[in-house]
């Protein structure tokens, strides 16, 4: 073999492994994804949502209705009435009494109606809201009560949010069709928690795909303490983890229950 040739070989080897380092290089600076095929979020900073795989691979519940008609004063605002959970609408909790949260557009409706049934399909919570007037995002809370049994660990149950265009014409309603099932915290979870500040508590929840508490612990946040922009900023991030960003500057509002019949 001629020095020229070896000469070649010495500088091509050379130019490879350059190439080799400077792609090794190049992939140090990227995110790797540590669930692939999952929701992420693209705010810096924020809590970071990851729907267990496990939920991913679930089938969704049936489709909701979004009609219009003349219930939706949809020139005021383009968005549909929208569940706060992940894209497939299945979502985690640890709570015996959750809270629930949607998008309220603008609508004709004078009331709304959520019902959260047990996995045997067995109604076991209903409440009618007053929404005439109202718009934004709004929670629904489970009353821990004696009337209401607690969700058991480990069981699904689905919630349906109806927002009530003509009580004369129930086909006409606009509806939200969801999941949640219980699950149990681990030891050292619990025990991270019970040291956690509010932002970390969210942070914590999100880490382990547990949606609805991370939410409703955000809310709660932004509730004491409405003027801390670093909540904000986290709720932002939480709800682009699940492809919601276009609620994220929505205000928050209360609704009324109307007293049971």
């Amino acid at each position: 073999m001629t020095k020229f040739t070896l000469k070649s070989l010495a500088f091509s080897s050379i130019l490879l492994i350059g190439a080799f380092n400077a792609c090794q290089f190049a992939s140090l600076g990227q995110p790797t994804p540590d669930n692939v095929g999952q929701p992420r979020n693209t705010v810096p900073g924020g809590p970071r949502f990851a729907q267990p795989r496990e939920d991913v691979e679930q089938s969704p519940p049936r489709a909701g209705r979004q009609t219009r008609g003349n219930c939706r004063n949809s020139g005021l605002n383009p968005i549909n009435l929208t569940g706060l959970v992940p894209e497939n609408k299945i979502a985690r909790t640890v709570s015996e009494y959750p809270t629930f949260f949607f998008y309220l557009p603008p609508t004709k409706a004078e009331s709304a109606e959520f019902i959260l049934l047990d996995p045997s399909g067995n109604q076991i919570y209903k409440q009618t809201l007053k929404v005439a007037n109202l718009s934004g995002v709004i929670g629904v809370s489970i009353p821990a009560n004696n009337n209401v049994p607690p969700l058991e660990v480990g069981k699904k149950y689905t919630w349906n949010f109806t927002v009530i265009c003509e009580a004369e014409d129930r086909s006409a309603d606009l509806l939200e069709i969801g999941t949640v099932r219980r699950v149990e915290l681990s030891t050292d979870i619990r025990s991270e928690l019970e040291k956690a500040d509010p932002r970390r508590k969210t942070a914590i929840y999100a880490e382990n795909g547990i949606w609805q508490d991370a939410l409703s612990n955000l809310a709660a946040a932004r509730r004491d303490r409405p003027s801390d922009t670093m909540l904000d900023a986290d709720w932002e991030s939480l709800l682009d983890a699940v492809k919601l960003t276009k609620i994220a500057k929505q205000p928050i509002v209360q609704v009324q229950t109307e007293p049971k019949p």
